[in-house]
């Protein structure tokens, strides 16, 4: 686990002290003291837990970080400004999301809040990467650490990395802050109320998002998606063998571009080199296909995908060609990826009838 800026604890500090402090005995003669120092009563600590980020990962893993950030810190005890509150913040002070060390500082001195924590969570090398950043009004910091997490123990790696960044509630650097006691949860003060969300929202218990990971109609920021390449480029080499019409054999050598029009969804225009059986022995001829694409992803933390594709085309001198396939897509890192079309039947509408055939393929696809 990385940390920087971690903060000191207060045990040590307090054992030092505990040696040279001698306790005050009362005695008769001497009785107690005729003005007794008065009672002061501190409020709690306020911490403000902004909404994880996750890029590239399911939805739910941002939505596991926070609520264990969540809990985590109102363990160590620290009050914790209700969900809404972060965001809404973020929104009236026209700050960016994912908010930068100073922005948090920002939105924990406009909340009044002593003290604001915001992770960021990806995926590397088939495991999670959380990294937690925590801004405090007192001037220390920024606190940053960094750790990885399997889904078995996120919650676990999300606990330590807040225990470890995480300044108790006790330390603190200059003078204390004047903020006033949280009011009472109410309509009254929407900006504070736990039940407060942005018009068109519909609220969202934490236990309900866990049990519902494919989507949030609450309020939620989200970044633009810049994780995602909107274009890529593949070379493509694919073998056709007929099986109907008498065997035949057909190889393609072409290059594909595609556009993503979402995370999933994508459309691309494939151009190749074909090599076809003729009546006289091979014949060189082009191929130009129009092809749709939609992807089922088998892993919130590896790249893996099927590519369920459909596409039509046009062979010269022999007619349309329709053609639908399934296959696995693994990338090799954010921009490069290779892949296979396992079932691929083809369909080649010939002037003499249909013809079909299955094709095998393998590309390498470079994404920008």
């Amino acid at each position: 686990m990385l940390v920087w800026g971690a903060p000191m604890g207060v045990q040590a500090q307090a054992e030092a002290g505990a040696e040279d402090a001698a306790p005050t005995e009362l005695t008769a003669e001497a009785g107690p003291p005729d003005v007794l120092p008065p009672t002061v009563v501190l409020a709690p600590r306020r911490a403000l837990v902004v909404d994880a980020i996750g890029y590239g990962i399911a939805d739910v893993v941002p939505r596991v970080v926070t609520d264990q950030i969540r809990r985590t810190t109102a363990d160590l005890g620290y009050e914790v400004p209700a969900t809404d509150v972060a965001m809404t913040a973020i929104s009236r002070q026209d700050l960016p999301y994912p908010p930068a060390p100073a922005d948090l500082w920002h939105l924990a001195f406009g909340t009044e809040s002593h003290r604001s924590i915001f992770a960021r969570a990806w995926a590397s090398e088939g495991r999670y990467v959380v990294e937690i950043v925590i801004a405090s009004v007192d001037g220390t910091g920024p606190f940053i650490a960094r750790d990885t997490a399997g889904s078995e123990d996120l919650r676990a790696v999300v606990d330590r990395l807040v225990r470890a960044t995480l300044p108790a509630p006790t330390v603190w650097s200059g003078a204390e802050p004047t903020f006033e006691p949280l009011p009472a949860q109410s309509e009254s003060n929407p900006r504070l109320a736990s039940n407060f969300v942005m018009p068109g929202f519909r609220h969202r218990t934490v236990r309900e998002e866990l049990a519902h990971p494919t989507g949030r109609d609450g309020q939620r920021w989200r970044p633009a998606e810049a994780d995602i390449h909107r274009f890529s480029l593949s070379v493509q080499t694919e073998a056709s063998v007929g099986t109907t019409s008498g065997s035949f054999y057909n190889h393609y050598v072409g290059v594909r571009l595609d556009v993503r029009l979402t995370r999933e969804i994508l459309v691309g225009l494939y151009v190749a080199y074909v090599n076809v059986e003729a009546r006289d022995g091979r014949a060189n001829n082009v191929f130009v296909m129009l092809q749709g694409e939609d992807r089922i992803r088998l892993s919130p933390t590896l790249d893996l995908t099927i590519p369920l594709r459909i596409g039509v085309g046009y062979l010269p001198f022999n007619g349309p060609v329709f053609r639908a396939s399934a296959g696995l897509n693994y990338a090799l890192s954010p921009n490069f990826e290779m892949g296979v079309d396992l079932i691929a039947p083809t369909f080649y509408v010939l002037p003499t009838g249909l013809s079909v055939a299955f094709d095998f393929s393998l590309e390498g696809t470079y994404r920008f």
